[in-house]
């Protein structure tokens, strides 16, 4: 059975089709797991991941790595007797992340192990990948399938307003608005590519014309 990535507008129903639609298809659901994996890459705390995909990518931290030499901030003074080995950058380049830059985290060492723990993920049987940009990083492998969710604005808001019933329909619209326009930034800085374009997808479903029983049980009648 091919592998599935998920993408989602926020509140459009992707979470809880995704979950159904793998326990019907006895799917490995694969979310914040990357997170940890990423994490055990980079030898930092998951938190320390899941706080810099939040804090947008953009910044200081963005290609620090690539810029100056990351030793000085993990060596251990007591060591002055090891030897050192010079890394110029073009070397570093050459270096697999997860030998020169571990107990550290930025843009490109994330790109980085975002793309090699999803490609690991790709070469596994039953699984689906949630998010972080799975559709751009298999695109070009055989047997994936990649789905994209989306629904109409005012069903969106009525959703989070379900779930979070104290936000008025103005805090509901700003909030989906913002986490939109973050995975729409996350697709751009990392992969270049627009989150919104059907090409990336083989397909796409609107919950506002279909409901999420239908879609589950539509899904699970094709990969079945």
């Amino acid at each position: 059975m091919p592998v599935i990535t998920i993408s989602k507008e926020f509140a459009s129903g992707g979470v809880n089709i995704a979950k159904r639609l793998s326990e019907k298809l006895n799917y490995n659901y694969i979310d914040k797991e990357i997170v940890k994996q990423v994490a055990d890459h980079t030898k930092v705390s998951p938190q320390e991941v899941r706080d810099f995909e939040a804090e947008g990518h953009i910044n200081f931290r963005a290609n620090l790595s690539r810029i100056i030499d990351l030793d000085i901030f993990r060596r251990n003074p007591k060591s002055d007797n090891t030897e050192e080995v010079e890394t110029t950058y073009d070397e570093r380049d050459k270096i697999p992340y997860s030998f020169d830059t571990q107990g550290w985290i930025d843009s490109d060492i994330y790109r980085d192990m975002i793309c090699k723990v999803i490609s690991e993920l790709g070469q596994q049987s039953n699984v689906m990948i949630v998010g972080r940009g799975g559709q751009c990083i298999l695109r070009e492998q055989a047997d994936v399938v990649n789905i994209r969710i989306i629904s109409a604005m005012t069903d969106r808001v009525a959703r989070l307003k379900i779930e979070n019933p104290d936000l008025s329909e103005t805090q509901a619209q700003k909030q989906i608005e913002t986490m939109d326009k973050r995975s729409q930034e996350y697709i751009k800085f990392y992969f270049k590519a627009d989150w919104s374009d059907p090409k990336l997808y083989d397909i796409v479903i609107n919950t506002s014309r279909i409901n999420d029983d239908k879609v589950v049980n539509w899904l699970a009648g094709i990969f079945a």
